[in-house]
């Protein structure tokens, strides 16, 4: 008995926060639709650098700039270089959902500081931890919420005394949330906002009521004195105020219009409390739980303000924010341009930040009644939610049990019946943990594109197409199709005859594009010493070739068992200083006194692949290596992943340079990777591209 009388509320909200966490290393995978593609992505980044992903080169490119929705695939990205993705998104998301609760105290706290009863409403920070947006996958407004009420609570508790050291704390908090998501920012900036001017604004004009009848002159003195907190706190605000107008300013200008979901859907959506229902309407009942003790708690509020006579706190701004927040939710567009979900983010709001403005200092036995309703409430929240992962966990694990076949350097789609589709929910109704865990398929082995990767297609992510105009080959060029809940019985004529089934579950079908089982040796000649030789001429498709060599031409593009280009040769996006389309590859002429062989050749800005399959076996490479013009290149060159040239100066006059090496195949093919270092101020002696004239790959007796 004794022990049970030390338990304090901190021993109840520390067991409810490990509670929290615990489904997220009990089952192996999160059921989140848009989560695993933040994984993929965050590994694109770390492994974009390495000129031997040569796919992830040519497909993806790198948004490299200051832009909402970043933080997480920092975080992902860091955590990738110590973790394998799916431990690294375990840590990531232990650290976002339990984060929550934490922040929300810390923002209580921060406004009724040194009161015991500050526990009361602490516990709405967990069934909104598990939240919709979650479950859609947006990882980085997971984030933004900690850090809004983390900015929030920081600007409160020193609003009164802030130095350089605490804005500095202050812009660093309000800069991760800037990072996080831009509605949580606006939202942070609007509530601080609106605080100050009602706090420092009204004691304004008290004051200057109050000295009404003095001279004119005492009058401004005083307001001057008085107002002089607001001018301060307008004036530190001016660099964020900028970043906020500099946002909408430019989302005004890319998009002109937003579509508004309806007032039936607004309805039912704030009197559901949608923002935690995600898999099915189960949760929803169960909120309006939630409601009567909030209402109740609104009730007890107004009833106790009456009863002790006060008329006006500083804690009344935050009704006022939260009619505000309830205003905008309703008047908001659904979405703006490609971003969208708006009213949902907002929603989320509404009842936390409400939570400041509840009377907290109120007879024990009703405070205990509410905080033990608002922990029931919370644990029925987590328990359905815990046990709805524990249903959909073995689909998610059948999904993705064929990652084990996906091999290096190559590219996957994605097909699916119905991404709402459950056997063990009938139908989730809100979200689609199926649609994006397709993407753990390109995180196990090196370099793998995934070709559905939503992310690419919006300029608000790090990773972007490197060529958007190639979207429509997608399924021309992948080598694995991913098929989820496809019935025998239902044809999929577009992977006819050109895939075959390397795996098969219930639901699940691994297509893998068929290839050729050996080399095409047709094409290889017999050299001097007995060997199989195979010589390639790079030039234009239709110049004078070398005799005894194959014609490599810009868009000689590799076919299975025999050579070629494995990298698009698509025109990219137009560059804006030309008239014209680049292609990763052209042909290049030289002197025409030459030999065939070097008077021409194939040149590029971009990294290039170029495959040969052969048999596994020793071979020494020869390339081939010279250029009229009256500048240098630079040459850096992998085989087969490993260095074979670097740095290499191909020097003004037109002198020919032969490089050899020798490599053990052991997969079937040899795939060189060219490529040239990135200038940024192209010299009139050096030139920003790679050029290539030949090569010549001969099989050495063993």
């Amino acid at each position: 008995m004794d022990s049970l009388k030390k338990v304090t509320w901190k021993h109840i909200f520390v067991v409810l926060l490990i509670l929290h966490i615990l489904p997220l290393w009990i089952f192996t995978y999160f059921p989140s639709q848009d989560g695993p593609s933040h994984v993929y992505n965050a590994l694109v980044l770390k492994e974009y650098s390495d000129h031997a992903n040569y796919k992830m080169r040519d497909l993806w490119k790198l948004n490299i700039t200051i832009f909402p929705n970043w933080l997480s695939h920092i975080i992902l990205l860091a955590l990738l270089y110590v973790f394998p993705p799916l431990y690294a998104e375990k840590i990531f998301l232990t650290f976002a959902i339990g984060l929550i609760p934490i922040a929300f105290y810390y923002f209580l706290n921060a406004v009724h500081s040194g009161r015991s009863e500050n526990y009361l409403y602490v516990w709405l920070g967990f069934p909104f931890a598990y939240n919709y947006l979650l479950y859609m996958g947006f990882y980085n407004f997971t984030l933004s919420i900690s850090f809004f009420f983390l900015s929030f609570g920081y600007w409160w508790k020193y609003k009164d005394i802030i130095q350089i050291k605490q804005l500095c704390i202050l812009y660093i908090l309000l800069l991760l949330t800037y990072l996080s998501h831009i509605v949580s920012f606006g939202l942070v900036v609007l509530g601080i906002s609106v605080s100050a001017a009602c706090i420092w604004g009204s004691e304004s004009l008290v004051e200057t009521w109050r000295i009404k009848n003095r001279q004119f002159k005492d009058v401004i003195t005083q307001l001057l004195l008085t107002i002089k907190p607001l001018f301060q706190f307008l004036l530190y605000m001016i660099p964020i105020y900028f970043v906020l107008m500099q946002y909408y300013l430019k989302s005004l200008k890319q998009h002109q219009e937003g579509g508004h979901k309806g007032m039936q859907w607004i309805w039912e959506y704030f009197i559901g409390v949608k923002s935690i229902v995600y898999f099915t309407n189960w949760h929803i009942p169960v909120n309006y739980f939630l409601l009567a003790v909030l209402g109740f708690s609104v009730i007890v509020t107004i009833y106790y303000r009456f009863y002790r006579r006060q008329q006006m706190k500083s804690t009344d701004v935050f009704l006022l924010i939260a009619l505000i927040y309830t205003y905008m939710f309703i008047r908001a567009p659904w979405g703006y341009g490609p971003g969208g979900w708006i009213n949902d983010r907002i929603h989320l709001y509404i009842l936390l930040i409400l939570a400041p403005w509840l009377i907290f200092d109120i007879h024990k036995y009703l405070r205990y009644g509410i905080s033990t309703c608002l922990i029931i409430f919370a644990l029925l929240h987590f328990g359905r939610t815990a046990y709805d992962h524990a249903r959909i966990s073995p689909e998610m694990a059948e999904l993705v049990s064929g990652t084990h076949l996906i091999e290096p350097h190559t590219t996957f789609n994605v097909m699916s019946a119905d991404g709402h589709k459950s056997e063990a929910l009938g139908r989730v109704e809100y979200v689609t943990p199926y649609s994006h865990i397709k993407a753990f398929y390109g995180v196990y082995a090196d370099d793998v594109v995934h070709l559905a990767n939503y992310e690419a297609n919006y300029d608000y992510f790090p990773v972007n197409r490197n060529n958007k105009d190639s979207v429509a080959l997608d399924y021309v060029r992948a080598d694995y199709v991913v098929a989820w809940y496809y019935p025998d019985n239902e044809p999929i004529p577009t992977l006819t005859p050109d895939y075959q089934i390397i795996h098969k579950t219930k639901h699940l079908k691994l297509f893998k594009r068929k290839t050729s089982e050996t080399p095409d040796l047709t094409l290889w000649s017999e050299s001097e010493n007995g060997n199989i030789k195979i010589s390639f001429d790079m030039q234009p498709d239709n110049g004078e070739i070398e005799q005894g060599y194959h014609i490599v031409g810009p868009k000689t593009m590799y076919l299975s068992g025999k050579y070629g280009w494995d990298t698009e040769w698509n025109p990219r996006d137009p560059i804006k200083t030309t008239n014209w389309r680049i292609h990763p590859r052209q042909a290049s002429v030289g002197n025409p006194k030459n030999p065939p062989l070097t008077k021409d050749g194939v040149f590029g800005i971009e990294d290039a692949a170029f495959r040969v399959d052969l048999p596994n076996g020793t071979y020494q490479i020869t390339a081939i290596f010279q250029e009229e013009a009256g500048a240098e290149h630079e040459i850096n060159m992998l085989v087969n992943g490993k260095t074979f040239i670097k740095k290499l100066i191909i020097p003004i006059g037109n002198k020919r340079i032969d490089k050899i090496h020798t490599v053990e195949v052991t997969n079937g093919s040899i795939v060189f990777v060219i490529y040239t270092s990135k200038i940024r101020i192209k010299k009139l002696t050096r030139h920003n591209h790679w050029i290539w004239n030949g090569c010549i790959i001969e099989k050495i007796n063993e």
